[in-house]
């Protein structure tokens, strides 16, 4: 399993003069249209940032803009939500990025994760250490920063956990100044009161809690296993079915075979509740296997 923190991206670095997660292979990846959304829809308008996803909203600074768009979603579930640019003179540059933590390996709290990035960017010859993991809020959520610098820049990166993902705001400045500046602008974040999302539960799939399972026809074998997440009504029948990284053709037959799984209904204090869990599927023999 890859790991949560990677700082290979060079070329996509090179055009934001940001630091991202581990972006994984590309191929050919098509978006799902749906009613519910998935964790890459967000959009600027207006000036402001939203993610019906997540239930977030982020005004952006004055003069920022959106910039290039980032990777598709890779096979480990990282994704890069929106990258942000001032209009005029340099001011810095913003990321905001997701971990899918169902497909990073063992799941690491916040302060292990704040840890982590501190420990792999003190090993880069060149960059140093300004502020050790500290915790602070956005959008009233717990969430750890920490900041380091090298080459000239100044960063930031503050994650978050939000609806089993680890969610990263990297902010990059010409100076330190300016990048407590960026790190104003995320008091203005705001996260969706009252949202009363599925609940999240890793592996769910691969257990007793499965009554029907319909294998998907006519899938090319795939070495590489397919990511998906699925979202299971109160009845226990799937009412969503996101592929985050797939072919065209291996998307349409895993779609087609997840809808039609059926669970027990997951209750909690005697009331049904929806769930959303990941499944890493692989394909061969025209079969697809969960390998949770």
């Amino acid at each position: 399993m890859r790991r949560l923190l990677h700082l290979g991206a060079v070329a996509f670095l090179a055009v934001t003069g940001l630091l991202a997660w581990r972006y994984g292979e590309r191929i050919l990846s098509f978006a799902v249209t749906s009613a519910i959304p998935n964790p890459q829809d967000g959009r600027v308008t207006g000036d402001i940032y939203t993610n019906a996803y997540f239930g977030l909203s982020y005004p952006l600074p004055k003069g920022f803009a959106e910039g290039l768009a980032g990777p598709d979603p890779s096979h480990s579930g990282y994704y890069v939500l929106g990258s942000f640019v001032p209009q005029a003179a340099s001011a810095g540059s913003i990321l905001m990025s997701a971990q899918d933590t169902f497909f990073a390996g063992p799941h690491r709290d916040l302060a292990e994760a704040a840890s982590e990035i501190r420990d792999t960017m003190a090993q880069i010859d060149g960059m140093s250490i300004d502020r050790e993991p500290a915790e602070i809020t956005i959008g009233r959520r717990p969430a750890w920063r920490v900041d380091f610098s090298g080459v000239g820049l100044y960063r930031a990166m503050i994650i978050a956990e939000m609806r089993c993902h680890l969610v990263s705001i990297t902010l990059t400045a010409p100076d330190p100044q300016q990048r407590e500046a960026l790190a104003r602008s995320l008091d203005h974040v705001s996260l969706a009161a009252g949202r009363d999302p599925p609940v999240c539960i890793r592996d769910y799939a691969g257990g007793d809690q499965l009554i029907r399972k319909v294998e998907p026809t006519d899938i090319v074998p795939s070495p590489i296993p397919i990511p998906a997440r699925i979202v299971i009504g109160r009845d226990g029948a799937v009412k969503h079915v996101h592929v985050i990284r797939a072919t065209d053709a291996q998307r349409k037959g895993v779609e087609q075979a997840l809808r039609q799984w059926t669970f027990k209904p997951h209750t909690i204090n005697g009331r049904a509740v929806e769930v959303e869990t990941g499944l890493a599927l692989r394909s061969g023999g025209g079969k697809v296997t969960s390998t949770d």
